[in-house]
């Protein structure tokens, strides 16, 4: 297994893992990859590449779908800081499975790999694991 680190510079924000995940894969050799985030406030998910601006819609859809102002019981009942949070990274994944063709991820022509904060900033781990 191997960690990669990030440092997130916005509450919410996307950011393109996929060149750090093709380093970690270096000299790997099995038939998948598995990206996972061990946070409960973060996701993964794979996206259209950023040249696209997919990841910025997205960002604003997640504040939309999910609004910090709502009364939150988790607040309320907890005195917790971020419900929101949790409840955005709810609708991302914990981690993804990427097949491996000739060691290389079999992503599609426009297929990103991105970190999902929702609770930033703040640093971050992602684990990568081949099978």
């Amino acid at each position: 297994m191997r960690e990669l680190s990030l440092e997130t510079s916005r509450k919410t924000e996307l950011v393109d893992i996929t060149l750090q995940v093709r380093d970690a894969l270096q000299d790997e050799r099995g038939s998948a990859a598995i990206v996972f985030v061990p946070h409960t406030t973060a996701g993964v998910m794979l996206q259209a590449d950023s040249g696209l601006a997919v990841a910025q819609d997205v960002e604003s859809a997640l504040g939309r779908i999910v609004d910090e102002s709502w009364p939150w019981k988790h607040t309320e009942e907890e005195g917790d800081r971020n419900p929101w949070s949790h409840v955005r990274a709810a609708l991302t994944a914990t981690s993804v499975t990427i097949p491996l063709r000739d060691g290389q991820l079999a992503l599609g022509n426009l297929q990103t790999i991105y970190f999902c904060e929702f609770d930033g900033p703040r640093s971050r781990s992602v684990y990568v694991s081949v099978i």
